[in-house]
């Protein structure tokens, strides 16, 4: 009785254990549990091992059955398709996402925003892009332009990252 309520707890203990898949850039998944995200570094444990990764190895992070963008260490922005990164910011105001075309691709635009959060520089074409489509390049530089960052006084006074748009 007593090895069966230890082997009861052992097998709660592991069905509680928090399961996450992280997804690379490269299309790599890899699970494990998330253990922590600061500083641009993902800390990750792995089959027994604790990994580091870098923001920009990382496509997406998975939690149970759902893949959220990772966002430099802020929310997803919770529009389909959008995903950006931009340490310490948190996201104000939604990118404005339109295609009205039956076109497809993945757009990474890479922003410069100002110290109150306002993208004043809008590159599509980044790392990452999937289309040579001019249109989606046009819509995705729109989108990242039309968002806004948090921000303040004691934010930086330019800040580099990038808004990701899947069409």
């Amino acid at each position: 009785m007593k090895y069966f309520i230890l082997l009861s707890l052992i097998f709660l203990g592991f069905t509680s254990f928090a399961q996450h898949t992280i997804v690379m850039k490269n299309g790599e998944k890899m699970e494990g549990e998330l253990q922590s995200i600061k500083d641009n570094t993902v800390t990750f444990f792995h089959k027994g091992s604790i990994i580091t990764f870098q923001v920009g190895e990382i496509s997406g992070i998975q939690f149970g059955d759902i893949i959220k963008p990772y966002s430099g260490g802020s929310t997803a922005t919770g529009t389909k398709g959008v995903s950006f990164v931009m340490p310490g910011r948190k996201l104000n105001k939604q990118p404005k996402v339109d295609n009205l075309t039956m076109e497809r691709g993945i757009v990474v635009v890479s922003i410069t925003i100002n110290k109150y959060g306002n993208v004043i520089k809008a590159d599509p074409g980044a790392e990452g892009t999937t289309t040579t489509s001019q249109y989606l390049s046009t819509k995705a530089k729109q989108a990242a332009e039309s968002s806004m960052f948090d921000g303040g006084t004691t934010m930086p006074l330019e800040q580099k990252g990038t808004i990701t748009v899947t069409f």
